[in-house]
C-alpha cells in the first residue's frame, strides 16, 4: 500500500524503534501543532506498548492564571470514559453472581413507567432509547440533584426508539448504571470502583468529583498570587498531584462541574499514566476473570432486530483488527484512550486536555500511534484529514447523506469512481465522493478570495484500501484557509462543522 511505503521511512516501525516521527515529525511536533490549531491551555500524552508505559509527557498549563504546569502527575476529568469503569463494575458484579445483563432495570431501582421494559444490558450497550439527561431543558452540570430531581427534568420520558432496536448514546443510562452498582453492592459507586478497580490495580491518581478535594496538594491555600513553597519542607508536594482546571472553547475557565451530575456517567478524574495501568489492566483477568464478559465489552454489539452494532459500552470499534477507542467531553474537558490490541500490536495512545468539544483527538490519536508503527496510521492527503470508519463504503456515505439532509446541507454531487471505472471496464477498490457545501458560508470565502471556489463546495471521499478497511476523508478547511490566504473569521466553524458531520458518520451511533 503507497501508505505504508511513504510512512516506513518517517515514522517508527513498531515495538522498539526509537525513530518516532509521524511523515517526519516528531510527536512533540504534532502534539504542539493540535494545541496552537485549538488554542489548548494543557494536555497530558501517555502510550502504552503493553506491557510497558513508554512515555508520559505534559505540556502547557494546568491553570493559566495560577501557572500550575500540566506534569505527569496533573489529574483530568476524563468524562465519558468514566462509562468504561462503570461497565467493568457491572460486569464484576455479573461475576459475583449479583445480577444479570437480562435483568430488568426495574427489579433494582425505581424509574418512569416508560422505561420499566428495559434491561441492564440495554443500559450497558446504549440501545435502551432512555433519552439523555444532560440535554433536558434547564440541566446544569454545575448544579446539584438528587435522582429523583435527575428524573423530573424529563418533560417526556418517553423513550426515543423501542429498547434493543437503535444505538444511541445517553448518560441516563450510565446514571442508572450507577444507580444499579450501589443498590447491589450496598456500597457508593466511588467505594465500589475504588475497592474493586483503583486498589486492586494500584492506582496512585485515580480520584473522583467527589473526592478530588481530598487529593494532597498546595492548592487550598488563600493567599493570592498562588506560589509552591511547601515542597521546600514537605516531600509529599514535590512533584504534586493538582487537578486541571477546565476552560470552555474561549479559553475562559468554568466552574466546576458536581458529583451528583457526573457520578457514573462521567465522574472520574485521573492521570495518563494512571488510565494507561487501567488500561492494561482491562487485557488480562485482573478487572473482568470471565473471558466470555471480557468478549462481550470489547466486540461489537447485535440489536434485537440483527443489525451489527460497531460499539459497545462506550467503545467504539473503527475496524482495525484489535483497534477500540472511546472519547470523553464534558464541560472544560477532552479525553481520548484508543487501544491496538492485536498481538503484534499492543501499543494505545492516551489524551487528556483541559478544554472542551475537542472532537477530533482521535485523529491527533492516529497519528501518535503511526509515529511508533507506520501500520496504524490512517491514509495522509495533501490537505485532508482521514477517519477509519467501520462500516462499508458505501454505508458510510449513506450515513453522511443523512447527516447532511437532517442538518439542512446541501449534496451538490455523488460521484461513484467504482461505478464510472467498470464503464471503461477498469477496477478500482470501492470509491465515492460526495460534494457538499453551504452557499451562505462558502460565498463569502470566495468574495474574499475567489480562487478558492477550485475546492468549494467541500468533498468528502469513503474509499476502501487493500487490508478491506475503510476511510472517510474529507478536506481541510483550515488548511484551504491557510492555502488562500483567507482570513474569514467563519472558516473555524466550518471545519468543526465538517469534522463533527465526519465524526458523527463514522460512529457507533445509529442515525436517528
Amino acid at each position: 500500500m503507497q501508505k505504508g511505503i511513504i510512512m516506513n521511512t518517517l515514522s517508527g516501525s513498531g515495538r522498539g524503534d526509537f525513530h518516532t516521527l509521524y511523515l517526519g515529525r516528531s510527536v512533540d511536533d504534532l502534539i504542539i501543532e493540535y494545541m496552537e490549531e485549538n488554542n489548548i491551555p494543557g494536555m497530558s500524552l501517555a502510550i502504552v506498548q503493553a506491557p510497558y508505559i513508554t512515555r508520559v509527557v505534559g505540556y502547557g498549563f494546568a491553570d493559566t492564571e495560577k501557572k500550575l504546569l500540566v506534569s505527569t502527575r496533573t489529574l483530568f476529568h476524563v468524562g465519558q470514559l468514566t462509562h468504561a469503569f462503570t461497565a467493568v463494575a457491572i460486569m464484576q458484579l455479573k461475576e459475583e453472581k449479583k445480577l444479570q445483563l437480562d435483568d430488568l432495570v426495574s427489579a433494582y431501582i425505581s424509574i418512569p413507567q416508560t422505561w420499566q421494559s428495559v434491561t441492564i444490558r440495554e443500559l450497558l450497550t446504549h440501545s435502551s432509547g432512555i433519552p439523555d439527561y444532560t440535554q433536558c431543558d434547564g440541566f446544569s452540570f454545575h448544579k446539584d440533584y438528587k435522582p429523583k430531581d435527575i428524573f423530573s427534568l424529563f418533560k417526556d420520558p418517553g423513550l426515543y426508539f423501542p429498547s434493543g432496536t437503535k444505538m444511541q448514546i445517553s448518560a441516563t443510562n450510565y446514571y442508572l448504571l450507577g444507580l444499579i452498582i450501589e443498590k447491589v453492592s450496598h456500597m457508593s459507586y466511588e467505594d465500589y470502583v475504588t475497592k474493586n478497580q483503583i486498589n486492586r490495580v494500584g492506582l496512585k491518581r485515580t480520584f473522583f468529583v467527589k473526592n478530588k478535594t481530598s487529593i494532597a496538594n498546595e492548592l487550598n491555600k488563600d493567599a493570592p498570587p498562588f506560589k509552591h513553597s511547601e515542597f521546600l519542607h514537605n516531600p509529599i508536594y514535590i512533584d504534586p498531584m493538582e487537578v486541571a482546571l477546565g476552560y470552555n472553547t474561549e479559553n475562559e475557565a468554568i466552574p466546576e462541574v458536581t458529583w451528583t451530575t457526573t457520578m457514573s456517567h462521567s465522574g472520574v478524574i485521573a492521570s495518563a499514566e494512571d488510565i494507561s495501568i487501567w488500561d492494561i489492566s482491562l487485557a488480562g483477568t485482573i478487572l473482568v476473570k470471565e473471558t466470555e464478559n471480557r468478549d462481550f465489552l470489547y466486540h461489537c454489539i447485535t440489536l434485537n432486530n440483527k443489525t451489527t452494532i460497531p460499539g459497545n459500552a462506550g467503545w467504539l470499534f473503527p475496524g482495525h483488527p484489535g483497534l477500540m477507542e472511546i472519547k470523553g467531553n464534558i464541560p472544560g474537558f477532552s479525553a481520548f484512550l484508543s487501544r491496538f490490541t492485536a498481538a503484534n500490536e499492543l501499543l494505545c495512545v492516551t489524551l487528556l486536555a483541559n478544554k472542551e468539544h475537542l472532537i477530533d483527538l482521535d485523529i491527533l490519536g492516529r497519528k501518535i500511534a503511526a509515529a511508533f508503527d507506520f501500520k496504524l496510521g490512517a491514509p495522509e492527503g495533501s490537505g485532508s484529514q482521514a477517519l477509519q470508519s467501520p462500516y462499508s463504503v458505501t454505508q458510510t456515505i449513506e450515513r453522511v447523506v443523512d447527516i447532511v439532509t437532517q442538518q439542512g446541507g446541501k449534496i451538490f454531487a455523488h460521484i461513484d469512481h467504482s461505478k464510472e471505472a467498470q464503464k471503461v471496464n477498469l477496477t478500482l477498490l470501492p470509491t465515492e465522493v460526495l460534494i457538499i457545501g453551504n452557499p451562505a458560508k462558502g460565498t463569502p470565502l470566495m468574495q474574499e478570495n475567489a480562487a478558492i471556489a477550485l475546492d468549494l463546495p467541500l468533498r468528502i471521499m469513503a474509499t476502501e484500501d487493500h487490508d478491506a478497511q475503510v476511510w472517510l476523508s474529507f478536506a481541510d478547511p483550515i488548511q484551504l484557509g491557510k492555502e488562500y490566504q483567507l482570513h474569514n473569521k467563519e472558516l473555524k466553524q466550518i471545519a468543526s462543522a465538517l469534522r463533527m458531520l465526519c465524526e458523527k458518520a463514522v460512529s457507533a451511533q445509529s442515525i436517528l
